[in-house]
């Protein structure tokens, strides 16, 4: 028994490293799109780190992967919303935003009011990641400084998951 249960688990692994990545490339950019939300970072990112029984290296990789994807699928929006307006967001599925609810106004002045700071902070909390893509891109905020703040701060987000997934096995192993 305790033989086929080594084996499934390898077999597990193997497939997570066969196709997991390229598998998480997709639900990031989906993410980083507001489309994705259904995807729980904080279960699927470091539960592939531990599934995939990755070292300190390719945890690094797996990193800049999903940041990548993620910055991708967010600039994906930021222009798409730069270039057409509100109508984008009524295309997407599980984004409900209102230009008129408490909740974008108090982000839009946050953005008006913070810029730069406001998206690196955004990006750094779960549930605020990628919404303020939408005011940027509506003041005509520049892509590249929105694309620095975002990149900087998403990065440090996922970094922050996969490290306390690594944590996590060490502790336990």
């Amino acid at each position: 028994m305790i033989g086929s249960t080594a084996t499934s688990v390898d077999v597990l692994q193997a497939a997570i490293r066969a196709f997991g990545l390229p598998v998480l490339f997709g639900v990031f950019v989906l993410k980083g799109a507001l489309v994705g939300k259904v995807f729980p970072t904080s279960v699927f990112l470091p539960g592939y780190v531990v599934g995939g029984g990755f070292t300190g290296r390719e945890a690094a990789l797996v990193v800049v992967v999903v940041t990548i994807a993620h910055v991708l699928g967010q600039l994906a929006l930021y222009l798409a919303v730069s270039r057409y307006g509100w109508s984008v967001l009524e295309e997407l599925p599980y984004v409900e935003l209102d230009p008129q609810s408490p909740r974008y106004r108090r982000l839009d002045r946050w953005f008006q009011r913070y810029g730069g700071l406001a998206i690196f902070t955004t990006n750094v909390v779960p549930v605020s990641r990628g919404i303020i893509a939408v005011p940027a891109a509506l003041s005509s905020y520049s892509a590249g400084r929105y694309a620095f703040h975002m990149s900087i701060a998403t990065a440090l987000y996922h970094s922050v998951y996969v490290g306390a997934a690594l944590a996590s096995v060490a502790v336990l192993a």
